[in-house]
């Protein structure tokens, strides 16, 4: 049983291979950033040039537990086993090594004693050429779509002179309780494997037990307003942004926060304070917006550990399950909407609301489908039914002629997102393609959009918006976004007529010393010269983006809304993974990509 305990390594080891594009900031080359904790890494890792170091770290670690095993070692000496590597070879901060494994031993023993996983398998179901595994990650499986799927028509002209939502969007807001004006923002060591995985925090209580924490130069001390660094959001800054939109932004319908208000520290969360950060921001929303609607999708940054939302069919549901923080959702959410939508919320955290008649917005749980909620290996298929669900309620606006809104986290076509889930619901939205208006997506802190091509015609025919985020990590500026909606007349479109892109220069507040300065980056339509926003218009812009080198790197400027000085834009394998990830729909799946050749 405890061999399993070895894929508590791929949660410690993969923090060291985490590599990137080298920007400058404030005249510092940028490290290899550290993503969030448990994102992205597994595609870091799998690079060409990752693979050999990461299968090695892996495999050192799967082979110290073994031993280990064989000496009948306790659970407790093969954990302690795993902080003293984690600590010795400077993967993290002493603090951070001592907790990340024991906040995912009990989820990840438990899980894969019930799996199919071997220990041959540990490692290469997440590294390439480490070894073999049947790769429950892109696993599929099948659900019953019905059929009757309305003629195809041409995506909706929206009428001029017609009233218009403005609908405001947040997304991954991440505040960081623990922020520490002063403390290191750059957070280097002198160590090979690059940067911790969260700075700005002052971790002096680690100081006394670890020699690499005592006291030295700060090269970049964190400003009071953030920092585009590895840090998350203080909360001053996030409320600096409520205030201001508060302030200027009159007629707002309602507002969509598309998931995570924890910070990053995942080795740090537990149940208490998830609770008291939830209804901290529950109050910021009541102060500020007191008459408008917060519609809001969950992220996987709320679960503990992160991402660990079980469905029913789990064993031990009733201690395992994730039922304390649907009422904590359910708490919140039923300020803004109605006691009817509440028992979908606390089965699945997932809901439907009428912002408007002839509006249906659809909230669901794409925790569902995170390859990192290690609870879907035990059955992976559509967990708490939460997809037939969503099937039924488009049926019921197919049927009723209404428009329909959804509202998630995890974007289906990025691959955090099981192959299986994903594709599954690609199909969905393909059959409601008339049914669905809009979509809006967070999660991976970029501005950027996905499109839905159908399979043998490659006809466009959905796609996401992907909203940046407000938190700065990981170098990023705080972002927000307004839309103006088609909408509020009866037989209005809802579809999005204009987007508005918020930001602001966190540096350039804490030079001053002053309030952030939130301005207009850009029009959505301006800026790309879009005649419209249907699925060919955006397909056309991910062919202007392969073409235009200008274009492209503009638009790159925009996704980090910082600084950024590689020279992407004349190198084929970094421009193609940027176009790629904007034509894949579904995850695991870059069959539309094809013609981005050389």
């Amino acid at each position: 049983m405890r061999v399993l305990l070895g894929l508590l390594c791929f949660v410690a080891m993969f923090e060291v291979i985490s590599t990137g594009l080298i920007p400058k900031v404030s005249g510092f080359k940028r490290p290899p950033p550290k993503h969030k904790i448990l994102r992205q890494t597994k595609e870091q890792a799998n690079q060409p040039e990752n693979r050999k170091m990461s299968c090695f770290f892996c495999t050192f670690a799967v082979d110290g537990v073994q031993a280990l095993i064989a000496s009948n070692a306790t659970d407790m000496e093969i954990a302690d086993f795993l902080v003293s590597l984690c600590d010795t070879l400077e993967v993290e901060q002493p603090h951070v090594c001592k907790n990340i494994i024991f906040a995912f031993k009990d989820e990840v023993v438990f899980v894969l004693e019930r799996s199919l996983f071997t220990p041959a398998e540990i490692c290469g179901a997440f590294i390439q050429d480490c070894g073999h595994s049947d790769a429950p990650l892109t696993h599929m499986w099948n659900i019953t779509i019905p059929g009757g799927k309305p003629p195809v028509k041409p995506w909706p002209t929206i009428p001029e002179g017609k009233p218009k939502l403005k609908v405001l969007h947040f997304s991954d807001i991440h505040i960081d309780r623990q922020y520490a004006v002063g403390s290191e923002a750059y957070c280097q060591i002198d160590s090979p494997l690059g940067t911790y995985a969260m700075c700005c925090r002052d971790y002096q209580d680690e100081v006394e037990l670890d020699s690499r924490m005592k006291p030295k130069k700060i090269l970049q001390p964190a400003g009071p307003w953030g920092m585009p660094f590895a840090c998350d959001l203080p909360y001053q800054t996030f409320e600096s942004a409520v205030k201001h939109i508060n302030k200027t932004e009159t007629g707002i319908d309602y507002i969509m926060v598309t998931g995570d208000f924890e910070a990053h520290d995942s080795w740090d969360y537990t149940e208490e304070l998830t609770r008291q950060n939830i209804n901290n921001m529950t109050d910021l929303f009541l102060k500020y917006f007191p008459n408008i609607p917060v519609y809001i999708s969950i992220g996987n940054h709320e679960a503990v550990p992160q991402d660990a939302m079980a469905p029913h069919t789990m064993p031990e549901y009733d201690t395992r399950g994730p039922q304390w923080l649907y009422k904590i959702m359910s708490d919140m959410w039923g300020n803004w909407i109605p006691q009817s939508a509440l028992d979908t919320v606390q089965y699945r955290a997932s809901y439907v609301v009428y912002p408007k008649p002839g509006l249906k917005l659809i909230s669901i749980n794409t925790v569902y489908c995170s390859e990192f909620n290690f609870y879907l290996y035990v059955n992976e298929i559509d967990p708490d039914a939460t997809l037939q669900w969503l099937i039924e309620e488009l049926l019921d606006s197919e049927q009723k002629g209404d428009r329909v809104h959804i509202i998630s986290h995890i974007p289906p076509g990025d691959d955090y997102c099981l192959k299986g889930w994903s594709h599954n619901f690609f199909a969905i939205v393909n059959r409601f393609e008339s049914t669905i208006a809009e979509m809006f997506y967070g999660h991976t802190h970029y501005d950027h959009f996905q499109v839905y091509y159908e399979p043998g015609t490659r006809r466009p025919f959905h796609q996401n918006w992907i909203s940046p985020s407000i938190t700065t990590y990981n170098w990023l500026n705080p972002a927000y976004r307004i839309y103006d909606i088609d909408g509020g007349y009866e037989g209005a479109t809802y579809n999005v007529k204009d987007a508005y892109t918020y930001d602001t220069d966190v540096v350039v507040a804490n030079q001053q010393n002053k309030e952030p300065v939130w301005k207009l980056s850009y029009n959505t339509k301006e800026f790309y010269q879009m005649p419209d926003f249907s699925p060919q218009s955006w397909s056309d812009l991910t062919d202007r983006l392969w073409s235009n080198h200008t274009l492209f790197r503009q638009f790159i400027k925009l996704y980090y809304r910082n600084e950024y000085n590689n020279e992407c834009y004349t190198d084929y394998q970094c421009r193609y993974r940027f176009v790629c990830y904007l034509k894949k729909g579904r995850s695991y799946d870059e069959s539309f990509c094809d013609k981005l050749t050389r």
